[in-house]
C-alpha cells in the first residue's frame, strides 16, 4: 500500500502532460502512486499516458470512453486509491520535487487529517507566488476550522477586490479516513473543489497550513477561468446553496456566504461575455438582465452601500446593485473583460 496516491483528471492536455508527469516522478517522497484518469481526450493524452506508464509502474490509468467532467474523474480516482493520504494534480499543472513529503510531514508532525501549501500562478507574463494568509505550520483545530480556515476560503471579510484562500483541492493533502463518504460532486462542473474541501475540512479534527510555494497552476489559453462555460452559473448556484446548508449553524460562515454570492453572481455575468460566448451582444444583454431580475440576486445587493469600497469593486457591484444590464454587457465584452 502506497503511502500517497495522486489523482490527475486528464482531458485534451498532452501538450502539458510531460511536464506534470515528470515533476510528479520526482517527488523526494518515493512511496506513491499516481492515478491518471483520461477523461475522454480527443487529443494524444492516451498515448502519452501509455508512454508514461511503460516507463514507471507507480504509474496507473484510468479511462473514460465518454467525458463526464473533472469531478468524475476525480471521483474514480479517489476510488481507485489505495494510498493511506491523497492528493491532487490537474494535468496542465506542475509541482515543486518537495510538495507532497511537506505536506505529509506537516500531517504526520501535528497530526493532522489535511495540510495545505500556497501556490504558484504561472502566467505567461510572469509567475505570482499568492500569500497564504497563515503563517507556517499553523494548526487549526475544528473550532478555527470553521470559525478561521473556511471563512478565510469562502469570501475576504468585507467586499473588496482582493482574492479569498483559493479552495482548490490540488494544494490540499487528505488522510483518507477524512474522504470516507466525500465525494465531488457531479453535476457541479465549475468551481467544484471549494464543497469538496470545505465538506472534508468540517469532518478533520486538525488541519496544517504549510507557507510555502509548492504548487504550479499555469494559466494558458485554454484555461477555464478565461472562457465560457455554459456550467458556470448553475455549478456556482449549486455550490453556494450547498456550502449555505453544510454551514449554516456557523455565524461567521454565513456572513461571508452573502460576500461570495455577490462575487459569484458578478463572475456569473462575466461568464456571459467572456472569450468564445456563444451569445450576440444583444443576447448578452438580455441573459444578464434576466438574470440580474433574479429574486435571490436582487437581494443581494439591494442593501448594499458602495460608499468607501474601491473603484473597481464599486463599478463591480454598482452594476449588479443598479441593474445596468446594457452596460455591463457592453464593458465585460470590450473594456474590462476579465481586468475588473
Amino acid at each position: 500500500m502506497p503511502e500517497i496516491s495522486v489523482i490527475i483528471p486528464v482531458h485534451n492536455a498532452g501538450r502539458y502532460l510531460p511536464e506534470c508527469i515528470e515533476s510528479l516522478l520526482g517527488q523526494t517522497c518515493s512511496d506513491m502512486e499516481f492515478i491518471f484518469v483520461d477523461d475522454a481526450s480527443q487529443d494524444d493524452s492516451a498515448r502519452v499516458l501509455m508512454d508514461w506508464q511503460k516507463r514507471d509502474e507507480r504509474i496507473r490509468v484510468l479511462s473514460f470512453p465518454e467525458n463526464r467532467g473533472v469531478s468524475a474523474a476525480r471521483n474514480a480516482g479517489i476510488e481507485a486509491a489505495r494510498g493511506r493520504y491523497i492528493g491532487f494534480c490537474d494535468a496542465d499543472d506542475w509541482v515543486e520535487p518537495e510538495m507532497f513529503e511537506a505536506l505529509l510531514s506537516a500531517c504526520r508532525k501535528t497530526d493532522s487529517q489535511a495540510s495545505f501549501c500556497r501556490v504558484f500562478k504561472d502566467r505567461p507574463g510572469g509567475q505570482e507566488n499568492v500569500p497564504l494568509g497563515f503563517p507556517d505550520g499553523t494548526v487549526f483545530d475544528t473550532d478555527t476550522i470553521r470559525t478561521e480556515l473556511i471563512p478565510a476560503m469562502l469570501a475576504l471579510p468585507e467586499d473588496g477586490d482582493g482574492q479569498p484562500l483559493s479552495g482548490y483541492s490540488p494544494r490540499n493533502l487528505f488522510a483518507r479516513c477524512v474522504l470516507e463518504g466525500i465525494r465531488f460532486r457531479e453535476d457541479i462542473r465549475y468551481a467544484e473543489d471549494l464543497l469538496f474541501i470545505v465538506t472534508a475540512y468540517l469532518k478533520a479534527t486538525h488541519v496544517t497550513a504549510v507557507d510555502r510555494a509548492w504548487y504550479h497552476y499555469r494559466f494558458h489559453e485554454n484555461s477555464v477561468t478565461k472562457h465560457y462555460s455554459k456550467f458556470v452559473p448553475d455549478s456556482l448556484d449549486k455550490s453556494n446553496d450547498a456550502l449555505e446548508k453544510l454551514l449554516s449553524g456557523l455565524p461567521e460562515c454565513r456572513r461571508r456566504m452573502a460576500i461570495r454570492r455577490r462575487k459569484t453572481a458578478v463572475d456569473a455575468v462575466r461568464n456571459c461575455c467572456a472569450a468564445q460566448t456563444p451569445f450576440s451582444f444583444m443576447e448578452r444583454v438580455h441573459w444578464t438582465r434576466a438574470y440580474m431580475k433574479r429574486p435571490k440576486v436582487r437581494t443581494l445587493f439591494r442593501d448594499l452601500s458602495l460608499k468607501g469600497l474601491g473603484t473597481r469593486v464599486r463599478i463591480r457591484l454598482g452594476l449588479m446593485k443598479y441593474r445596468l444590464a446594457f452596460l455591463s454587457a457592453f464593458l465585460y465584452s470590450t473594456v474590462f473583460k476579465y481586468r475588473v
